[in-house]
């Protein structure tokens, strides 16, 4: 674990920085995907926010409580656990809606302080593995079919999709994003299968990472009043609904998401040499000669 410098506020990069490379410690034999690390990464934060702002923790303190953590008696908890209650845990408990998160951020707790804080370890894993137990047993009642198990990839396997496709670029082509005399390179038909694959990518990460329903699509990158634009890191949805109309709303993208946009759209003004109005041009549908 790399210590944090007291001296200075750390910027929610930082934090995410030294969350990530903990996670990599603790599973330098696990050969975690960078999608699962930073599907990782997420949920921890999400945990550091809560920290901060219902325990006033610091980031010593946030990574102390998790590689220590503040057990205390709690004869509920005990009885279902067989282990002692925790800050930490408790506070994990009241931010999640669902077994499936709060199982997913364990996951990534025992994954920081795996091979390195055994006791923690081991106090994580117990509890994790009585949640999976529960529910298992609460989805008994709604087992899929052998058909309907073929439709369905589990919460873990959706989010490394994009990533598959990141492997398939990186091994095809040495990157994602080729430079203008790199792309002049590839036959015409390679020209189109490659400009796909980089679509669909953009395409998957932005639609597994923030599933906003029929938003993507008609994302303007200048603000047009009633329309859906992206200013910055900031999504602005003045046209948003789901089921029912939603108003006017406004998202922040992380920035891992952010930095990968702003390559796609370099990519399009530099090796493309297109300017688009919206985010997701469908840029396999043209001729990559004009």
């Amino acid at each position: 674990m790399s210590k944090v410098n007291k001296s200075k506020t750390l910027s929610l990069d930082e934090i995410k920085n030294i969350i990530a490379r903990d996670i990599k410690l603790g599973s330098e034999h696990d050969n975690l995907s960078d999608t699962t690390v930073n599907l990782y990464t997420r949920q921890l934060i999400k945990l550091y926010k809560a920290g901060v702002a219902k325990e006033q923790w610091s980031p010593n303190e946030f990574i102390a409580n998790i590689q220590y953590p503040n057990k205390y008696d709690d004869v509920t908890f005990q009885k279902t656990f067989k282990v002692q209650s925790s800050t930490i845990v408790a506070l994990l408990m009241s931010i999640c809606t669902s077994k499936e998160s709060l199982i997913l951020t364990l996951n990534a707790m025992c994954k920081m302080v795996k091979n390195r804080y055994r006791d923690a370890f081991g106090y994580y894993n117990t509890i994790r593995k009585e949640l999976s137990k529960q529910n298992k047993a609460a989805k008994l009642d709604n087992e899929l079919t052998p058909e309907e198990e073929k439709k369905y990839i589990s919460y873990e396997e959706l989010m490394s999709v994009p990533g598959k496709v990141a492997k398939v670029l990186n091994e095809t082509y040495g990157k994602i994003f080729l430079s203008r005399s790199e792309f002049e390179e590839l036959a015409k038909a390679k020209r189109t299968d490659y400009l796909k694959l980089v679509f669909d990518y953009i395409t998957l990460w932005l639609n597994v990472h923030y599933p906003l329903r029929l938003v993507w699509p008609s994302v303007m990158l200048t603000p047009e009043e009633g329309a859906n634009c992206l200013q910055g890191n900031v999504l602005h949805l003045n046209d948003f609904k789901n089921v029912r109309l939603m108003g006017p709303q406004t998202i922040q993208l992380d920035s891992t998401t952010m930095s990968l946009i702003k390559s796609y759209l370099e990519f399009l003004t530099n090796t493309v040499r297109e300017q688009p109005s919206k985010l997701l041009w469908r840029i396999f549908n043209r001729q990559p000669d004009q």
